[in-house]
């Protein structure tokens, strides 16, 4: 996976916060099936505990405005923390359509990329995200996430 280094440098500071996260959207999708131009990187964190002070703390340490900064550590459920511009933007979501967050951080598969280790989203968990999101560019990712799916799960040789 080729990340922006901004991407890359959040990310290693998620890690260092161990901020609870999943990389969902576009980059998982490139992860599990072949990469394709996306205008962001979405990130779907917990809301357990005290996550929202680690990704607050994160974003500071990356040098977010403190406007982005206090934005994540009062995000409610439903809203979305943006930071930067398409198409190096960061988008911290704490829920996604059509799957359970918390569960969905459980189950992520792990990209190491050099030193850092990522947690994507788990291909089911991606495909029902796809599913329930709806949207023309969605519903595409989730046909082509089905065919990996049934190409991993078909018989080797056959």
């Amino acid at each position: 996976m080729d990340l922006h280094p901004d991407f890359r440098d959040l990310l290693a500071e998620f890690a260092r916060f161990e901020v609870r996260y999943v990389l969902i959207g576009g980059y998982a999708v490139g992860h599990h099936a072949k990469p394709r131009a996306t205008k962001d990187l979405d990130v779907l964190v917990s809301s357990e505990g005290d996550n929202g002070e680690r990704v607050a703390a994160a974003l500071s340490a990356f040098g977010a405005p403190p406007n982005v900064v206090q934005a994540a550590a009062r995000q409610q459920a439903t809203e979305v923390v943006y930071l930067g511009v398409e198409p190096v933007r960061i988008d911290i979501l704490r829920t996604a359509d059509g799957i359970d967050a918390e569960r969905a951080i459980e189950r992520a598969d792990s990209l190491k990329l050099d030193d850092l280790v990522i947690p994507v989203i788990a291909l089911d968990d991606l495909i029902a995200n796809k599913r329930a999101a709806g949207r023309t560019r969605d519903l595409a990712d989730a046909e082509l996430l089905e065919r990996v799916r049934l190409s991993r799960r078909a018989p080797q040789g056959a």
